[in-house]
């Protein structure tokens, strides 16, 4: 029994011959895709980097609003009243370290005589703003991420679009330069 032949293997690779129908623009076309990719990668990147910043900062804000403040739990001793859009104010009365206090406070608008309601005070007893809630710095950063995010996209499709229309543009010249220098023979025109 013989062994089976082996084909002959070229010695060197074959080259690659270039396509005549690739032009530069076609190249010009693929990269200008890649960059885009790409940009729009990093813009996604840096806005999320960007949302983490800024949540973090609010809830650093939200501590040092809460820092010099204490939460006391006081009785409402009149009817609440508007005191402007979607804000109600009521008085509350609470004892803090043996002293009674009277102040106006914002309160929820369905808070009747009587009832219990939790408001942060300063150290001398001011009612203060609640610290801002991390549900709140979490949409904060969210919406200013997104639209941080809205805007390098457009900006970055207007970029990718106005430099495909100038490729497009050099790739119609070219064209039409060939085409100047070829239509006379097809047509057979001297």
């Amino acid at each position: 029994m013989t062994a089976p032949s082996v084909a002959p293997q070229p010695k060197a690779p074959v080259p690659r011959r270039r396509n005549p129908l690739h032009r530069r623009t076609d190249s010009l076309r693929f990269w200008v895709r890649v960059l885009f990719a790409l940009a729009l990668a990093l813009a996604a990147a840096l806005t999320v980097l960007l949302g983490f910043h800024l949540y973090a900062d609010g809830r650093a804000d939200a501590a040092r609003q809460a820092a010099g403040l204490h939460q006391v739990d006081a009785v409402a001793t009149t009817q609440p009243i508007s005191a402007g859009i979607d804000t109600w104010v009521a008085t509350l009365s609470w004892t803090d370290a043996g002293h009674a206090y009277h102040q106006q406070a914002p309160v929820p608008p369905a808070t009747a005589p009587g009832d219990h309601v939790s408001i942060w005070v300063n150290a001398q007893e001011v009612p203060q703003p609640n610290p801002i809630p991390a549900v709140q710095s979490a949409g904060s950063a969210a919406t200013y991420s997104l639209a941080v995010f809205s805007g390098a996209v457009l900006l970055l499709s207007g970029g990718y679009a106005y430099s495909r229309h100038r490729i497009d543009a050099c790739a119609w010249k070219s064209w039409e330069n060939e085409w100047a220098k070829v239509e006379p023979e097809w047509t057979h025109r001297s």
